[in-house]
């Protein structure tokens, strides 16, 4: 079958050719026309040398799919459940009704004293994009023997039952792939500001060996504003600590916490997992009435934690 001269001059300018490659039959091919004519096979075949280049080249990697979290990129839902085992200890001054202590017991001194061995605290977090919503929930039921009362008598046993809420918004400031080993991570390194409340409720005993208990029952709230820090360290390790302060005088002088801890992460029947073991510590500077009305805590307790931890 012999092709027309233009279906040639067209199929040698597709693929390239020289005009010479689909004479037939031993015909040669037509003389070359004007040079305006060749200029424009020219064109054509670099053109399609260009599209046949961009369709096989590799698109850009974008924002979205590297894991950094950018304005363009679409948001994520993200869920982290946490819940600990806290070994505290208190340091401090309690004070009911006119009967004050001088707090200052370990976690072997309460353990002899009260009917729980350890608090118990859970940590919840919903976020989307860089928003993100929190409640950390914690109780206690805690004592300590023979502390010390007015005039130096080392005889006074106190007992509270306390429990704390915080609450509040997190906004993601930052959001940056790790290097190195650690890039192997499923987390990145974040830096989250928040601000919230925290709830305080306490039942506290103030029992004096020669005089009669006193007690009283408070619940207050406080403003606090934080910062929460991811730091990947290698594939599985990572090391977290969050820290607030607050009160402002709104209810307490001053409230504060910190936590600190590392993490070892891994997969449990396919979900992303971690075990923590750390230091937490939370102290609050807070008094209300006077004489029989009063009601004093100006404590830091602090001890050991230990944690497990899901992510959604």
């Amino acid at each position: 079958m012999q092709l027309s001269t233009c279906s040639r001059l067209a199929l040698a300018a597709a693929l390239g050719l020289p005009l010479t490659a689909l004479a037939v039959d031993g015909a040669s091919a037509p003389a070359a026309p004007a040079a305006n004519e060749s200029n424009s096979n020219n064109l054509n075949t670099a053109s399609v040398r260009r599209t046949v280049d961009a369709s096989l080249a590799e698109p850009p990697e974008s924002d979205a799919s590297s894991g950094k979290l950018t304005d363009g990129s679409s948001p994520k839902w993200r869920v982290d459940f946490n819940t600990w085992l806290w070994m505290v200890g208190v340091e401090g001054t309690v004070g009911a009704r006119g009967r004050t202590a001088d707090v200052s017991a370990d976690f072997g001194d309460i353990l002899d004293a009260s009917d729980s061995v350890v608090a118990f605290s859970g940590h919840l977090e919903v976020g989307y994009g860089r928003v993100a919503g929190f409640i950390d929930g914690f109780y206690a039921d805690l004592g300590a023997e023979d502390q010390t009362g007015p005039g130096g008598m080392a005889d006074v046993d106190v007992a509270f039952k306390q429990g704390i809420v915080d609450f509040g918004l997190m906004y993601r400031i930052g959001d940056w792939e790790p290097s190195g080993d650690a890039a192997n991570n499923r987390r990145n390194t974040t830096l989250d500001l928040y601000g919230g409340v925290r709830f305080n409720s306490i039942e506290l005993e103030v029992d004096p060996a020669n005089l009669d208990a006193r007690s009283r029952s408070k619940d207050w709230f406080d403003p606090i504003i934080g910062a929460k820090l991811v730091l990947p360290i290698s594939r599985r390790w990572h090391f977290q600590a969050n820290g607030d302060v607050g009160g402002f005088g709104v209810e307490s002088d001053l409230t504060w916490s910190t936590t600190a801890a590392f993490g070892y992460n891994f997969e449990i029947f396919g979900q992303s997992a971690t075990v923590l073991a750390g230091y937490r510590a939370i102290g609050w500077d807070y008094s209300d009435g006077a004489g029989n009305d009063e009601f004093t805590f100006d404590v830091t307790q602090h001890g050991p934690i230990l944690g497990f931890s899901l992510h959604f």
